[in-house]
Formats: structure tokens, sequence, C-alpha cells
């Protein structure tokens, strides 16, 4: 394998690494937003503590994103540094749907930064600001394809119910630590009731990504986008299991007062955690691989 190779590999890894980050950050700084919005068993100090993670999320995730236009501009020059600098390479990047994408993505995080702003409009608009972040990850890649309109509402919708839960671990962990089992318990029993219908909705706009960007699922199987789609879908059964069990069990022994539940609760967070992490670092893997 010879330097130009090895440059190229080098550069695949980065951006991988990369795009996982600022799904990771984004995601965080969207979902922050989501769950101040969304739940209303929040505490002052707890709201506090997400408005505080929405900030720093934001500020990563646009950090992270801005990277991504000179590593795109790498592999525009065959994944050479020197592409990385070239300024009609990084012109042509900004020009392109990445462009479009990050310049959406960031005005979508400044409106989240409003939350430096303590109020009921900052938190209003930051919920705003959360819709553009997800929806900027539409504007690029597969769902650019014809029929474009309902592939990036479907990804939108699927972004923010996944923001919504990633958003949930840390009130809900701080919330273990701080508060009484029976108030984690009440603040987990809302969550799961309202991740009811983020999880009906993540499942059913995968399932219809996948037939409208791949046709045929079975035909897309055989392909290394279906097949990193088919291990996507299978760590997040496995978040799903362990998400059912908090709220089956977990949830109701919390709301009696049991705090050996808060303790299994904290583990099976920090499962979902990794499980999510999984899944992130797999979608940027996948959005590598070209469809059937």
């Amino acid at each position: 394998m010879g330097p130009a190779s090895l440059a190229a590999d080098g550069f695949a890894v980065l951006s991988a690494a990369v795009k996982t980050l600022a799904y990771m950050s984004c995601l965080a700084a969207a979902g922050s937003a989501a769950v101040l919005v969304g739940l209303r068993r929040l505490d002052g100090e707890a709201a506090r503590a997400v408005r505080r993670l929405a900030l720093a999320g934001a500020a990563a995730a646009g950090a992270a994103s801005l990277v991504r236009v000179p590593v795109q501009a790498s592999f525009l020059a065959g994944g050479t540094w020197a592409g990385a600098v070239d300024p009609v390479l990084v012109g042509a990047v900004l020009d392109g749907p990445l462009g479009t994408s990050l310049a959406v993505r960031c005005a979508g995080l400044a409106i989240v930064a409003l939350l430096i702003i303590d109020g009921a409009a900052a938190r209003a608009a930051a919920g705003l600001g959360a819709v553009a972040v997800c929806a900027s990850f539409a504007l690029r890649g597969h769902t650019l394809g014809d029929p474009r309109f309902v592939p990036g509402v479907l990804l939108t919708a699927h972004l923010l119910g996944i923001a919504f839960w990633i958003g949930a671990f840390a009130p809900l962990l701080r919330s273990i630590r701080t508060a009484d089992p029976r108030r984690t318990g009440a603040l987990a029993h809302e969550f799961g009731r309202k991740a009811l219908a983020v999880v009906a909705g993540l499942a059913a706009a995968g399932a219809a990504l996948l037939v409208l960007l791949a046709g045929d699922p079975l035909d897309a199987l055989a392909t290394p986008y279906g097949r990193l789609f088919a291990l996507k879908l299978a760590v997040f059964a496995a978040l799903l299991g362990i998400a059912a069990r908090n709220k089956l069990r977990l949830t109701p022994a919390l709301r009696a007062g049991d705090p050996a539940a808060a303790i299994r609760l904290r583990r099976a967070i920090r499962l979902e955690i990794a499980a999510v992490a999984a899944i992130l670092a797999t979608t940027a893997a996948l959005t590598r691989q070209s469809l059937p």
C-alpha cells in the first residue's frame, strides 16, 4: 500500500471521527433544547444544567461541523493535507450541499445558544433551533435524490426523536445523583410516556427512509449500505430493549421509593449512551457508502 493510499485511508478515518463528533454534539445540543421544551418536571437547577449542556453542545457542534469543510476538501484532492487548505477546493465545498447544510446547522446552533438567556421565549426559540439543526442533515447526502421533500422530513423527524432521547440522559442521571427516588421516578415516568411516541416515530421514519432511499430492503441488504443499516437497526433494537426495561420495571420501582432502582437505572442509562454512540458511529460510516 503506497503513501497516497495510506493518506486517503487516514482521511477516511478522520472524516468518520469528525462526523461522529459532529453528530453527537449536534444531537446533544438539539436534544437538550427539546428536553427543555418537552419535559415539565425539570426543577430549576436541572433546567440550568440542561441549558449549560445545550450551550456546550452547540459550541462543540459548531467547531466539529466547520472542521468538516477542510476534511471534505482533502477528499476532493484525493486525501491530501494540501487539499484541506486549497482555497479553490474549500470554496467548492462551501458552494455545494455540505456548505448549505453547515450554514443551516450553524444558524440553528446559534439559535439554540439563545438558551444563555433564561426564559420561556428563549426556550421556544431554542426548540426551533433544534429543528433547524436536525433539518440541516437532510440538506446533503442520500436525501438529495428524488423525491427530496418526504425523505428530508422523515430524516428530520428521525433525528429529532433521537435528539430528544439523548437530551434526557443528563437530567435523568443528575436526578439520580441529587434527588430522591420518587422525584427521579416522576421524571422517568414523564420521559417514558413521551418516549413511546418518539420510539414509534423513530421506527416508522427509519423504515420509510430505507424503502424510499434503497427501494427493496432485501436487495439493499446485499450492499455495504444495507448491511451497515442492518447493524444500526440491531443496535437500535438493543437500545429499545433497555428502554423497555426502564419503563416497565425500573420506573415503577423508583416511583415506589426503591433506592436500589436508581442504581440500576444509572447503569441502564450508561448502556443506552454507549448504544447511541455506537449508532452514531455506524451512521458516520453509513454515510460514506453508496445506495444500490
